[in-house]
């Protein structure tokens, strides 16, 4: 039987036996995401936080490519990096900074904010997945990952759970970790992802 905890250990796996290329991988996703850090521990504008989301969300969509053919158990390089996907970045950086102005503003509008960071957390981690799985770019990959958080919400919910894990194990780790965790994250949401694509194209082909 299929089991969460089964394939984060197999996505943990694949990643340990890549873990150079992994380090490097998401030694090139800090590096982009140092000026956002920057501009929002000197309480930068809330033009310049938003605008400063828009590398790290560049680079995250190449990462996903990279996890996803770590997972696939394939040898990744670290030219996948390169393989962005401009729309979906946007659309993440968008939304996460939207989010964000929702809830520094107060009342209803950090309501609104912080149900709309609730989803962009649900959804996020298999549209990444989801579209470097089977190419999808853009809105057709957030409609994939919604649609698979839709067919397995307690997955999702317990992908919220792991990526919150390994959050605070950066801090706790003073930052040392934060190199290696969100490739092993994203090779794990790569994992989990082809399994629900695997049961739904069975479910699919017995209709």
């Amino acid at each position: 039987m299929i089991t969460i905890p089964r394939l984060a250990t197999h996505g943990a796996v694949l990643c340990w036996h890549e873990l150079p290329r992994a380090l490097a991988a998401g030694a090139a996703w800090l590096a982009t995401a140092l000026p956002l850090v920057l501009a929002f521990l000197v309480g930068a504008p809330g033009w310049i936080l938003a605008a400063a989301t828009v590398p790290p969300a560049l680079i995250l969509t190449g990462l996903a490519a990279f996890a996803a053919t770590v997972a696939r158990g394939d040898g990744p390089r670290l030219a996948l990096l390169r393989r962005v996907d401009p729309v979906l970045a946007l659309l993440l950086a968008g939304g996460a900074s939207l989010a964000g102005l929702g809830l520094t503003a107060g009342g209803p509008a950090a309501v609104a904010g912080g149900a709309g960071g609730a989803v962009l957390l649900l959804v996020a981690p298999y549209a990444l997945a989801y579209g470097a799985l089977r190419d999808r770019r853009g809105l057709a990959a957030l409609r994939g990952g919604a649609i698979l958080v839709a067919f397995r919400p307690a997955w999702a919910f317990a992908l919220v759970v792991l990526c919150a894990a390994g959050g605070l194990a950066a801090v706790a780790s003073a930052g040392i970790l934060a190199v290696v965790v969100l490739p092993l994250l994203l090779a794990v949401a790569a994992a989990m992802t082809t399994a629900l694509l695997d049961e739904i194209d069975t479910l699919q082909g017995r209709a």
